[in-house]
């Protein structure tokens, strides 16, 4: 049976690649797009400078765009095949009345009126709330980002009122998500209260069974339980 801090494997190959492309692109996105929402701030200017100007760092922020919406169409892709083909189908980033409870015995315990946390599964409910905002936020960015880049072919099926409004909601939400991470990811993934520490599971795939087990108890009592199903069946056929 594994130790306590023996490596398990938590993300594969693909998915810590999937990551990797994530960050990069929205980061380049918010270094070229927000300087273009503050152009009259000093400090845009200067970022603005260390991509050449606003032209330049308006096609860095069209081609990190467009690697964006790879991404993400390559993730709908792999979603949509394991719900096809895997069986069991993978449920465990689906929301559901489980994690309204978990919420609300998480704010229960946070103001003491709970003596235990509550115990989370593979994914608890802040990342599914994370992971659901982000797929929202790509969706908005993708739609209104394409009807500015295409003002000319938009206005031949829709109004025109659609590019001041598209500006707008592509500025605020693009405000909104560079917040939510500074302010929401880096916190909860990396720095929160019993992380132990720094969290790199993502861009090393691994984790220990210590972590699991703080973390994520159900998932562990699971991989524990399958471990010892699989150690038994092992025994029987000897």
């Amino acid at each position: 049976m594994s130790k306590q801090g023996d490596p398990v494997v938590r993300f594969a190959a693909s998915q810590r690649i999937e990551h990797i492309l994530l960050m990069v692109s929205v980061s380049m996105l918010c270094l070229t797009g927000l300087p273009q929402r503050y152009s009259n701030a000093g400090w845009a200017h200067a970022v603005l400078g260390v991509f050449g100007g606003l032209q330049q760092a308006r096609a860095v922020h069209h081609f990190f765009a467009v690697v964006l919406l790879a991404e993400a169409l390559y993730h709908a892709v792999v979603v949509v095949c394991e719900l096809i083909l895997v069986r069991p189908r993978p449920t465990a980033m689906l929301p559901g009345v489980r994690d309204v409870r978990d919420g609300l015995a998480s704010v229960a315990f946070l103001l003491g009126l709970r003596k235990e946390k509550p115990r989370y599964g593979r994914y608890d409910f802040r990342q599914k709330v994370e992971y659901w905002s982000l797929i929202w936020g790509i969706v908005v960015m993708s739609i209104t980002g394409s009807i500015l880049l295409f003002p000319f072919y938009a206005t031949r099926f829709l109004p025109g009122v659609v590019l001041p409004a598209s500006q707008i909601v592509h500025s605020y939400e693009a405000v909104l998500a560079f917040l939510a991470i500074v302010t929401w990811h880096f916190y909860t993934a990396h720095f929160a209260e019993g992380i132990l520490s720094f969290d790199s599971s993502i861009f090393t795939g691994k984790t220990t069974l210590e972590r699991m087990k703080e973390q994520h108890p159900l998932e562990y009592e699971q991989l524990m339980g399958e471990s010892t199903a699989t150690e038994a069946g092992g025994a029987d056929r000897s």
